[in-house]
């Protein structure tokens, strides 16, 4: 159960990381850079796989679908804020967010992929270490 809770959080940092990204992106601060405020939300589902298989502490393949799973997590949520905010989507709608969803999935993939490559390199380098450091 406690894995479970974990692979849910890790879900959840990616979902806030694309929504901070996104929301960065609209703020009056970041707009007057127009390239930096144009480029935020195309890392956006990069940084949010990335994210989310760097928060779970579990195995790659739980990592990388941690870091997929942000990304539909994120389309689910932002359609249920709508419509609590009483918008109501057209019919065709349903294939926008899928289609958006399968654009953004190879991307969260790939980040979630940097991630975990990135925490194996930080591990075999502490092992490597602590053998020169015991003299093995």
């Amino acid at each position: 159960m406690r894995a479970v809770a974990r692979w849910l959080a890790a879900v959840a940092v990616g979902v806030i990381v694309f929504e901070g990204l996104d929301g960065l992106a609209s703020s009056p601060l970041v707009t007057g850079w127009i390239s930096v405020a144009a480029s935020l939300p195309s890392f956006s589902p990069l940084l949010c796989g990335a994210a989310a298989a760097g928060a779970v502490r579990q195995h790659a393949v739980g990592a990388l679908l941690a870091a997929v799973a942000a990304v539909w997590v994120r389309i689910g949520v932002d359609s249920a804020i709508g419509m609590l905010h009483g918008i109501h989507p057209f019919s065709e709608a349903g294939l926008f967010l899928l289609a958006q969803g399968m654009l953004w999935m190879p991307f969260a993939f790939a980040g979630g992929a940097g991630a975990v490559l990135g925490r194996g390199a930080v591990r075999r380098a502490r092992a490597a270490r602590g053998a020169r450091v015991s003299g093995t």
